[in-house]
């Protein structure tokens, strides 16, 4: 089980990228309460250079359970995030107990 804020996005998205979200727990915490991620989608652009053809990925979608969906991108080595309310709490509010006891 691994928790995570938007300050640790960047961080955590080479291994969301493997991850198998059926068996692995993830939560992403947004500052008011955190929810379980149940996929990440990848946007990706695709284009030809000089008779060879490149993908990049260029956005990135965290799917939650309660049907909310966190889009973020890199832009010249800096993440981007889409507006989300975010706040840095100073206890655990908001914790799910299905994810309580894991807390510490």
């Amino acid at each position: 089980m691994v928790i995570f804020t938007a300050d640790s996005l960047a961080l955590m998205l080479d291994l969301l990228k493997q991850a198998d979200f059926k068996t692995n727990h993830f939560y992403f915490n947004n500052g008011h309460q955190q929810d379980q991620v149940v996929g990440l989608d990848i946007q990706y652009e695709d284009f030809e250079c000089n008779g060879s053809f490149q993908r990049l990925e260029t956005r990135y979608r965290l799917k939650l359970t309660n049907g909310e969906r966190v889009e973020f991108w890199f832009n010249r080595g800096q993440m981007k995030i889409n507006t989300i309310k975010a706040s840095q709490p100073m206890t655990d509010i908001g914790t799910p107990t299905q994810i309580s006891q894991y807390n510490f």
